[in-house]
């Protein structure tokens, strides 16, 4: 893999971290799709009109959540795994996980592939959802 692919992965979550989605949608080939993996095995969607719904709605259930590169790995061809972090103040108190304003740190690992212009063609999305669950159960 060349350095382009090393640096495609950087400037999707550096758009990521600053909420940027017509930024991430830039490094994105047309037709790329998208899995959330804790959406169920079966969730692959197309990332404009799917996964960026996701993007673009985020930032109003946690205004300002962050997103951190913890470690770019290169795997066979044109994947790149990515052990990142994303992180925010809680929006309302969740009995047992976190007061309301507090940040949580939830790791994630992300599977991108490219094709040969270092589009992005599929994303891959792996993290842990017990907040998100806790949240959900609240009814916040």
């Amino acid at each position: 893999m060349g350095k382009t692919t090393y640096r495609l992965p950087n400037s999707f979550f550096t758009a990521y971290d600053a909420h940027d989605v017509d930024g991430m949608l830039a490094l994105c080939a047309d037709g790329a799709l998208g899995r959330y993996a804790p959406y169920g095995r079966e969730s692959v969607v197309p990332i404009r009109g799917g996964i960026d719904v996701i993007w673009r709605a985020f930032p109003n259930a946690v205004p300002n959540f962050r997103v951190k590169v913890i470690e770019l790995i290169p795997a066979e061809g044109n994947i790149v795994v990515i052990q990142a972090e994303m992180s925010g103040p809680i929006p309302a108190e969740v009995h047992g996980i976190a007061k309301k304003g507090q940040d949580v740190h939830i790791p994630h690992c992300y599977i991108l592939r490219f094709d040969t212009d270092s589009k992005i063609t599929r994303l891959d999305a792996y993290w842990d959802n017990t907040v998100l669950n806790s949240i959900k159960a609240s009814g916040v």
